[in-house]
């Protein structure tokens, strides 16, 4: 989805831009226009709840970045991700 495109869905721009404008917790901050964001966009409520559970569970959570990011790393080899 186009964050830009005034016949996109009301609530997903308003989400995106939200991202964009640095309001809404995000790892990837400031706005690197995020491919999995402009995708789960298409549908808005799914969107919203991956932004929220994003929020609560890396953001405000009790892990220092560092500790973030070793969790990231673990599950990462762990899952044999290569990226």
């Amino acid at each position: 989805m186009d964050p830009d495109d005034p016949d996109a869905d009301p609530k997903a721009r308003e989400l995106l831009g939200l991202v964009r404008a640095g309001l809404v917790a995000s790892d990837a901050l400031p706005w690197t226009d995020i491919n999995v964001y402009r995708a789960m966009a298409n549908h808005p409520d799914a969107f919203e709840a991956l932004l929220t559970f994003g929020a609560r569970a890396y953001q405000a959570s009790s892990l220092s970045p560092a500790q973030r990011e070793l969790a990231y790393l673990g599950a990462s080899v762990a899952n044999d991700c290569h990226y």
